[in-house]
């Protein structure tokens, strides 16, 4: 019984990744062309998320700066989903919906990519932050869910083929180790 759940669950990740990343593999490489342009001309990759999908945000930061497949220098990429204490102020005062346009509007500019990183729901929090990495010029990505994305269209939307929560955070990983392998085999050759 349980291993039919096991294997179960590999068909329906199997599903999800070749589904999301077959179908999409063409504007993946283009985002990541616009990494390795935004790198070599000084910008930054900024990613946002929130829940379980801030964690995925450190993560995928943590690949740029320091490696995956060999050693090289670090990739200016940061994620901005760390500030608990700033969180609990914007909460405390009912101002939690401006957590990453707050910290985009000191931090980002023209010269960056703003990656927000969604699961199915409806996120103020990072459409503000989207919102604002538009007004200030900035190229806009996201991954999202089978649904209709609630906002303003991004430059470049990534669709994630699940309506599964647990599903969404093991595609966008997937999604993380595969755009930094392409930003690395672009710079660096391998």
């Amino acid at each position: 019984m349980l291993q039919e759940c096991v294997a179960l669950s590999l068909r329906e990740h199997t599903r999800i990744l070749e589904e999301t990343f077959l179908m999409q593999a063409g504007h993946l490489a283009s985002f990541a062309e616009r990494v390795v342009a935004t790198f070599n001309q000084g910008g930054r990759l900024l990613i946002i998320g929130s829940g379980p999908l801030g964690a995925v945000a450190d993560l995928m930061a943590n690949l740029f700066l320091h490696r995956l497949s060999l050693e090289r220098p670090p990739l200016p990429a940061l994620s901005l989903s760390q500030n608990a204490t700033f969180a609990s102020s914007l909460a405390r005062d009912g101002q939690d919906n401006q957590f990453f346009s707050r910290q985009l509007r000191v931090t980002a500019g023209e010269q960056d990519i703003v990656l927000a990183l969604f699961d199915q729901s409806r996120n103020e929090t990072l459409l503000e932050g989207l919102a604002e990495a538009a007004q200030l010029g900035c190229t806009t990505a996201a991954t999202h869910g089978k649904k209709e994305f609630p906002g303003e269209q991004p430059d470049f939307l990534f669709r994630i083929a699940t309506d599964s929560p647990p599903r969404t955070v093991e595609a966008t990983i997937f999604f993380a180790h595969l755009l930094g392998e392409l930003v690395e085999k672009s710079l660096f050759g391998i």
